[in-house]
C-alpha cells in the first residue's frame, strides 16, 4: 500500500482483495503497522472515569495517525466522551480534523445515520459488541440459530440503510458471516468471524502477546512480549545493582569516568583553597 486509502477505495476493494486490519495503542505498533501496510488501522480511547484496555490518550492517537498516514484509520470514542448525536458530531469532527477517517459507532443506528448526513464516515459492529454484552449475554458468540443470524442480517442493513462505511462483525459463525458479507455493501470486518468477510481484524496486544488474562478465542499470539519485558525487568535489575555494587567497591567511576585538571593547575586552587 503506497496511497491514502479512502472510503471509495473501500468500496472498490470489496469482494477483489482481502483487507487486513489491527488496533494499536502506541506509536511503536503504529511504526510497525505502517511498515508492514495495513490498510485498515483502528484505535481506542479511555472513558472519562476508566481505561481497562489501556487504550492511548488522543494525543498518543494524533501521532498514531501522523505515524501511518495511509492506512484507512477508525477511532473508537469512549462512550462516555459524548452524549447524543450532536456531542458525537462534535467529537467525530475533531477526529476528521486529525486526518482521522472512520468513526466507531457501536451498533448505533442513528448516529451512523447523523453523521452520514453530516459527511463523517460511520462503522457499525454486530455479534459480540463487548460494551453491549449485556443485551446478547455476555461474552460469546451470536448467530449460532437462525434466528439470531437473521437479527444480525436485519443490523446489517440497518447500518448499510443508515449510511454506514464498514460494519465489524464479532463473533459470528464464520458461515453465517460470509453469506451475509456477500449481500451488503458495507466492507465488514471480521472479528473471529471467519476468512469469508471483507478484512480480517486483531488487536496488536493480543498478537504480541500483551494481553493479560483471557486471550479471546479468535485471537492469535505470534509473540510473546511479556516474556521479553520480563526478561527485560530483570535485566534492568541487575544492571542496577552492579552499579550500586560498583559505587561500593569503588569500581565506579572508572578514570574514563572523570575529569582531569592539570596539576600546576591544582596546586593553585589548593593553596587558595587553604587561604579562604
Amino acid at each position: 500500500m503506497n496511497k491514502k486509502i479512502t472510503v471509495k477505495d473501500l468500496r472498490d476493494l470489496k469482494g477483489k482483495k482481502k483487507l487486513v486490519s489491527i488496533l494499536v495503542k502506541n506509536v511503536d505498533e503504529a511504526k510497525a503497522a505502517h511498515k508492514v501496510g495495513f490498510e485498515m488501522l483502528a484505535t481506542g480511547s479511555p472513558g472519562v472515569y476508566l481505561n481497562p484496555d489501556n487504550h492511548p490518550e488522543f494525543e498518543e492517537i494524533i501521532e498514531i495517525r501522523k505515524t501511518a498516514p495511509d492506512a484507512f484509520m477508525h477511532w473508537g470514542a469512549a462512550d462516555t466522551l459524548y452524549s447524543g448525536l450532536i456531542e458525537a458530531t462534535r467529537v467525530a469532527f475533531k477526529a476528521l480534523e486529525y486526518g482521522i477517517d472512520m468513526f466507531y459507532c457501536h451498533n448505533n443506528f442513528e448516529l451512523i445515520r447523523g453523521l452520514y448526513k453530516e459527511g463523517i464516515p460511520g462503522l457499525g459492529h454486530v455479534g459480540l459488541v463487548p460494551s453491549r454484552r449485556t443485551w446478547t449475554g455476555g461474552f460469546k458468540a451470536v448467530g449460532k440459530n437462525s434466528n439470531e443470524a437473521m437479527m444480525i442480517y436485519d443490523q446489517c442493513l440497518k447500518i448499510q440503510d443508515a449510511g454506514g462505511i464498514a460494519i465489524e462483525m464479532e463473533c459470528v459463525p464464520y458461515k453465517v458471516a460470509e453469506a451475509i458479507t456477500k449481500k451488503v455493501e458495507p466492507t465488514v470486518v471480521s472479528m473471529g468471524s471467519g476468512p469469508g468477510c471483507d478484512a480480517e481484524f486483531l488487536f496488536g496486544c493480543d498478537i504480541l502477546g500483551l494481553t493479560e488474562g483471557h486471550i479471546p478465542r479468535h485471537a492469535k499470539v505470534y509473540r510473546d512480549f511479556q516474556k521479553e519485558y520480563k526478561k527485560l525487568q530483570r535485566e534492568r535489575e541487575n544492571a542496577f545493582q552492579e552499579f550500586y555494587n560498583d559505587v561500593q567497591n569503588g569500581a565506579f567511576p572508572e578514570k574514563k569516568n572523570i575529569v582531569e585538571i592539570a596539576e600546576d593547575e591544582l596546586d593553585k586552587f589548593l593553596n587558595n583553597l587553604e587561604k579562604r
